[in-house]
């Protein structure tokens, strides 16, 4: 304190911030955080650092909650400027470090083993969607480090916790992001690895957000910049015999980290203008089904095999005509995303096993004749200015259940056309 009121006295203006700053950012110097033993066993965490803080960080599963270690009697002003200042929070922020409320046998272990320190955790620091779903994991396989990157960042609405191609996730960057030249990212910049290996969102003090790959063992975690491809404490680590579309192993080398910061384009403005495009009703179905049953793992029962040859075959079909505009080419990428989803949860759902008898399976879940069915059938002929009655669903229904699986050499598209 002494130190402290001698630089009050003695300097003025932008030195005296300067210098406060310094002192700030020297918490473990100073005394007022503990800092615990690295080799110290602390069983469900680890210790690790953020910027020059010492943090015990939950391994994958084993809790939600960030902690810092101090003395019983210490202040925690100091730790919590720093932490506004290393994960860009405002200064006018009322947020505190509030002391640990164990919510679970790990985190009351921790409490136990030091009865002389007070835990405090940082995790209101943190922004909102990255405190939603930090060491959380999704019950269904699909949404990926794309989506989360999007999501935490506001290019793509949180809710659309689904697959995201790498062409949507460039489409959307290159709309509502500005390219950073400078090779030090800010708070909030999303991270683009190897111009196609991996995207991640920077929270401050080396640390990113992300989710490492499409499969539905791995949690949103928070690595070192430069450690995405290392496996954090207790994550799920692939087989041998696991050849994910984006799984890339932990001496995956990084050649280059493109910078993406949020520009000031509403997502709203880019959303209307999707809207109109005439493709959208069909696509936004096809979307928000498969958001809805991949969680429950009921797609492929709601939407059947038939939605996945159809999506890919629109794909094909409507490539040229959608990327005449901006609009037309984001929303082109959207049901590229779309149809990777519908594939990677009737493949979880359905082909996983190397048991699987694939024939009987498309033949099983091949079509199901109900209200999201005829919703995509009645959008797609609305598409082609047809007009669509009862009975000409019957009919088109009929025929598509009739496939039953043996679609090689059949056109969905032309069947909605024809009406029969």
């Amino acid at each position: 304190m002494n130190f402290v009121n001698l630089v009050r006295k003695r300097l003025p203006g932008l030195v005296l911030c300067l210098g406060m700053l310094l002192v700030a950012c020297s918490l473990p110097a100073r005394g007022l955080t503990h800092v615990i033993a690295p080799e110290t066993k602390l069983p469900g965490f680890f210790l690790t650092g953020i910027g020059d803080l010492q943090v015990i960080m939950p391994e994958a599963g084993k809790g939600r909650q960030i902690m810092v270690a101090i003395e019983k009697d210490a202040d925690a002003t100091a730790i919590a400027n720093s932490l506004r200042s290393m994960f860009g929070v405002g200064k006018a922020s009322r947020m505190n470090l509030e002391p640990l409320v164990p919510q679970n046998k790990y985190e009351e272990e921790l409490i136990a083993k030091f009865p002389e320190l007070k835990l405090l955790v940082i995790n209101a620091f943190l922004p909102a969607a990255v405190q939603e779903r930090f060491n959380r994991k999704l019950d269904f396989g699909g949404p990926n480090c794309f989506n989360t990157a999007l999501a935490a960042t506001e290019g793509i609405e949180r809710h659309e916790t689904r697959h995201v191609s790498l062409n949507e996730f460039k489409a959307r960057t290159g709309l509502l992001y500005t390219a950073i030249s400078s090779e030090t990212p800010e708070p909030g910049d999303a991270l683009l690895y190897n111009s196609s290996d991996h995207a991640a969102v920077y929270l401050g003090g080396d640390r990113v957000f992300h989710k490492k790959d499409l499969h539905k063992e791995y949690y949103f975690r928070m690595p070192r910049k430069l450690e995405v491809f290392h496996a954090d404490p207790g994550e799920w680590v692939p087989g041998l015999n696991y050849c994910g579309p984006y799984s890339k192993p932990g001496d995956t080398k990084i050649s280059r980290i493109q910078i993406f910061r949020r520009n000031a384009t509403p997502l709203q403005a880019w959303n209307d203008a999707v809207t109109s495009r005439p493709e959208y009703p069909v696509i936004s179905l096809m979307k928000t089904t498969a958001m809805k049953t991949a969680p429950a793992w009921s797609l492929g029962k709601v939407m059947g095999y038939w939605s996945e040859v159809l999506s890919d075959e629109m794909a094909t079909k409507f490539a040229e005509t959608m990327k005449t505009d901006a609009a037309g080419r984001l929303l082109y990428t959207e049901l590229e995303s779309v149809r990777d989803q519908i594939f990677i949860a009737i493949e979880d759902g359905y082909y996983s096993s190397p048991y699987a008898n694939n024939d009987k399976i498309t033949k099983e879940i091949w079509f199901f004749d109900n209200e999201y069915a005829r919703g995509i059938i009645t959008a797609l002929r609305d598409l082609y200015d047809l007009q669509t009655d009862e009975e000409t669903l019957n009919r088109i229904c009929k025929t598509l259940k009739a496939i039953d699986g043996n679609y090689r050499g059949k056109s969905m598209l032309a069947i909605i056309k024809a009406g029969n």
